[in-house]
Order: structure tokens, then C-alpha cells, then sequence
């Protein structure tokens, strides 16, 4: 005789994707920042005695991130300015430093993610919980009905308390899929010498890059007339007094067209793109050629990177 379990199982599955995001923080202003994602579900089993087959639970955990989350700029409702089926303009004034500071994104509507104040708030204090929940409850919409709960887990690097940490914001307006959109990362940066890393070299580097906006030199502009930049001077004219404070960058990409106004103080400009490889061959120009034995590790994110030596 079989007797009926009434008890739920849970079945988890651990660094289920990487999480890569900019956050419009409202002290802050935007950062980038990088998780691991960790995703436990739980239901009923099936009568075959499963939950949720665990590539499909992975697939779904992953792509539901993906759409929803990854490479985008996460902000509160208050932060938008208007919207259409297309376009979104945010607004953000943020306090650092005891000092006000502008941020102002003319984007496209699905590189944005709207997340609750409380979630925002939250983050602000560096409590990831009310993201978690979030993130959590847009995987149970995605999962069969035999599943009643998801838990998800946001981890750092393991790394992240040392001082050759760092987060910065970039945008890719050349590439093919997702890294045009405004987002951001958070990662070490390595410097070794004689194969072992030298710490401080690597803290200065980073110091350099931390919280900055990486863009190329090609996305400044400097006749501020263009369309996009004229709509985000509309709905915020508090720019036009800051004007001599402020940076704006345009681009174009295959996704859409992007104009940001943000303080000059927190750009960061290249000759090139902004990728992780020539950031990795920047960091290596910041010393000495004759340093023949250094190598150079830049991160994008938490689990890739570039080498320079």
C-alpha cells in the first residue's frame, strides 16, 4: 500500500547564471554590480518523483535573469520621467559626498528595470534581500504550477572587501547583444609582478577606475543640440545649471540610441572602447614599460576577463 507524501521537496541549483547590472543608487548614484545566483525551488515532486527537472530549471532560472535583470540599469518609479512604447527618460539626483549631483539617461525601454523603492532603499544599505525576493518571484512566474516557492541567493565575490575591488559602468555601443546598453560590473582587478600579486599596484589601479563611467572618447559630445539630449534638458532643466559641471555622451547602437548626461568627475574616457581588453592593456600602460615581468587581470564581472603582460 503507497501512502500519499504531503511534504514539500526543494531541489537548488548554485551559480545558475552571473548577474551583471548598473543600479541607480539614490545616494550613489549609478554603480555597477555583479552577483553570483544561487536559485532553490520548492513543490510537489511529480509522479515521477521530480520537481522541476534541473536543466530545465536552469534554463528557465537563467533566461527568466536574462530578460528581466542582466545588463541593465535598475531603478525606482520616481526616477521616470516619461515613458513611451519605446523610449524611457530617467532622472536621478543624487546626494554624494554632500554634494547634489545629476544623472540623466535618454534610453530605450527594455534596458531598464523598474524595481520597487523599498527594494531601492534597501540597496542603498547594501541589503540585497528585497532584490532577492524580486528576482525570486519573476523565476515562480516562470515555473511549472507543481513548484510553490523560489528562494534566490546573491553572492559576491569572495573578494569583494579588498581594496583592489571595484565597480564601474560601461557601454558597448558595437557589440552585438546586450553590452550596449548602459549597465555595470563589479570586480578585482590584478596586478602581478614576478608571478605574485602585488596588491598595492592592483589597489591603485583599481582606485583609479572605481565608480566611474567608461566610455570612449567617440561618445562625448560636445554641442549639446542633438534630440535625445534637448528631451533630457526638458524634463530636467536643473541641467542647464549644472551644465558646466556635467558630461554628455550619445550613441547608437543596434538596439537603439542612447544619450547620457552624468558629472564630469565620475567619466572615465578612452581611445578605444571600453572593453575589458583594452582596459586590461590601459591598466598595463599605467606602469612602467621597462616593468617587463608585469601581468595584468582584468575582470568583467566575476568569472571573465582579459590578460595583459
Amino acid at each position: 500500500m503507497q501512502t500519499k507524501n504531503l511534504s514539500t521537496t526543494k531541489i537548488f541549483i548554485q551559480d545558475v547564471t552571473l548577474l551583471d547590472c548598473a543600479i541607480l543608487y539614490p545616494s550613489l548614484g549609478p554603480k555597477g554590480r555583479s552577483w553570483y545566483v544561487d536559485v532553490i525551488w520548492e513543490g510537489n515532486k511529480d509522479q515521477n518523483g521530480v520537481l522541476f527537472d534541473f536543466s530545465l530549471a536552469k534554463k528557465s532560472a537563467k533566461s527568466t535573469i536574462d530578460h528581466e535583470f542582466d545588463h541593465k540599469l535598475l531603478v525606482k518609479p520616481s526616477s521616470i520621467r516619461f515613458q513611451s512604447n519605446s523610449q524611457i527618460i530617467i532622472i536621478g539626483n543624487c546626494k554624494e559626498n554632500d554634494n547634489n549631483s545629476i544623472f540623466a539617461i535618454n534610453t530605450y525601454n527594455n534596458s531598464v528595470k523598474k524595481v520597487s523603492r523599498e527594494t531601492l532603499i534597501a540597496l542603498d544599505n547594501n541589503d540585497v534581500t528585497l532584490l532577492e525576493k524580486e528576482i525570486a518571484q519573476s523565476i515562480l512566474r516562470n515555473s511549472p504550477e507543481n513548484v510553490i516557492s523560489v528562494t534566490v541567493t546573491l553572492r559576491e565575490h569572495e573578494n569583494h572587501s579588498k581594496s583592489n575591488y571595484f565597480s564601474y559602468t560601461h557601454s558597448l555601443c558595437h557589440h552585438y547583444g546586450n553590452c550596449q546598453r548602459f549597465h555595470g560590473h563589479s570586480n578585482i582587478l590584478e596586478v602581478f609582478k614576478n608571478g605574485k600579486l602585488d596588491l598595492e599596484k592592483s589597489a591603485n589601479a583599481a582606485k583609479k577606475l572605481n565608480n566611474s563611467y567608461i566610455i570612449s572618447r567617440n561618445y562625448v559630445i560636445f554641442e549639446w543640440n542633438t534630440k535625445l539630449i534637448n528631451e533630457l534638458i526638458e524634463h530636467c532643466p536643473e541641467i542647464e545649471e549644472a551644465k558646466a559641471s556635467l558630461i554628455a555622451a550619445q550613441y547608437k547602437g543596434t538596439q537603439g540610441e542612447v544619450a547620457v548626461i552624468m558629472p564630469k568627475e565620475n567619466v572615465f574616457t578612452l581611445e578605444q572602447e571600453s572593453t575589458v581588453e583594452n582596459l586590461a592593456e590601459f591598466v598595463r600602460k599605467l606602469f612602467s614599460l621597462n616593468e617587463t615581468d608585469l601581468e595584468i587581470r582584468a575582470y568583467e564581472g566575476l568569472s571573465k576577463g582579459s590578460i595583459c603582460n
